[in-house]
This record gives structure tokens, sequence and C-alpha cells, in this order.
């Protein structure tokens, strides 16, 4: 048992799976990612020129307009389902699981692979925004926000609070700027350095380049050998 992290929280993409995105993979599938890119959508809504379900309205057309056809929820999911967990997860899950600590998964990604992934690596606390199909079971624009990219702290806090374990006992492992909100939010923020030329600055950041360094991470704060 660790007193000192009672609750660990990753993001997706990139950290417990190889793929860096789940929104670019279905762009590459369907041959939308030069389009979504050229209309500058990510920059529209960091800006706050666009809320983040317009964005997945736009990013949803434009892989729609793309394939030119319906698309079934059975093709998203072989997309998606296709994407490799990190082979080190099972055992870093594995060793928080032994810790006692409450483990989430809160993304900015997918619904359909979070599940997926938390399912497979045994995650109880699932958080990721929501595709829609019609009754036919075809994509339809937009989507559900469940998690703003920009503010996974919001998520954090109420996960915390269901939980009545504090921030000051929480961890946020994720691999971009997009996870700084979450980073900020919690005495232990974990940066997967995957890019050795990305940087990200901020007070008692700890750094790790393999997803299994996260178990050193945690010995050195739990006091064990």
């Amino acid at each position: 048992m660790c007193e000192e992290v009672k609750l660990i929280a990753f993001d997706m993409d990139g950290v417990l799976t190889k793929c860096r995105s789940s929104w670019r993979a279905l762009h590459l599938h369907f041959k939308s990612l030069g389009p979504a890119e050229e209309a500058g959508n990510a920059s529209k809504f960091r800006n706050g020129e666009i809320d983040y379900e317009e964005w997945m309205r736009l990013d949803t057309e434009a892989i729609i307009r793309a394939a030119g056809r319906p698309i079934k929820r059975e093709e998203i999911e072989s997309v998606l389902l296709s994407l490799d967990i990190d082979e080190q997860a099972p055992e870093v899950i594995k060793f928080i699981k032994e810790l006692g600590a409450e483990i989430a998964l809160i993304s900015g990604g997918i619904d359909i692979l979070a599940k997926y992934v938390a399912s497979a690596l045994g995650i109880n606390h699932v958080f990721a925004n929501k595709l829609i199909f019609n009754e036919e079971g075809e994509l339809v624009p937009g989507g559900v926000e469940v998690v703003n990219p920009l503010h996974k702290s919001r998520v954090l806090r109420k996960l915390s609070k269901e939980l009545d374990i504090p921030l000051s006992k929480a961890m946020y492992v994720g691999d971009s700027e997009w996870d700084l909100d979450a980073f900020l939010a919690v005495k232990y923020p974990v940066y997967l350095q995957r890019d050795p030329n990305s940087f990200i600055r901020i007070p008692n950041l700890y750094v790790i380049s393999e997803l299994k360094d996260l178990s050193n991470v945690l010995k050195k704060i739990c006091g064990l050998k």
C-alpha cells in the first residue's frame, strides 16, 4: 500500500497506446487528414474561436466527406481497435493495483478505443469523448464532449470528489502540452517524453522516457525498494 499516491490518472493516446492520436488514426484511414489540418481547427479551438463540440463536428464532417459514403460504426471500431496498447502498460497497471491506488483513464480521444483499452488493462474509471451514430449505425457529424482537451482537470476534480481522494494524493501521466492543465492540478505530474525534442517545464514534474519507468517513480514517492 502507498499512502502518498491514491489516484493515478492516465492520458490514453501516446501513453497507454502507441498511437499518439485516435482522431489522427481515423483521419489517416479515411484520408481526411489534409483537409482537417488545412482548416486549422486545432488552432481555432486553442484560441477560443470554436468550442470542442464544434471541433468534433468539423472533424467528423471532414471524415465523412473524404469517405464519400456512409461510415458504419463497425468500420470505426475496426480502425480504432487495431491500434496497439503499449506493451509495458499491463505490468505498470498491475504494479499500481498492488499499491492499492485507484486508476483512471482521462482522454481527449475517442471513447470506443478508451473503453477497449480500459477493459484490456482493468481500469475502472474511463472518460473520453463520444462519437455519434444514427439508427442505421452510421457516423453522423458531431460528438459528445466528455473530456475537454484543455480542461482535463475538470474531470480530475470531479473524480477526486467522488472517490474522496484529494488531488494532493493524485498523479496524472500525460505525454504532451494538451495535458498541462491536468499536470498542474495534481501533486504528482508525470510527463512521458516520447519525443526527446519536446519539453514541458512546470515545477515538480517527473519526466520518464518509457511507461515502465513509472514504476520507479512510484517506488521513490512511496518509499519502496
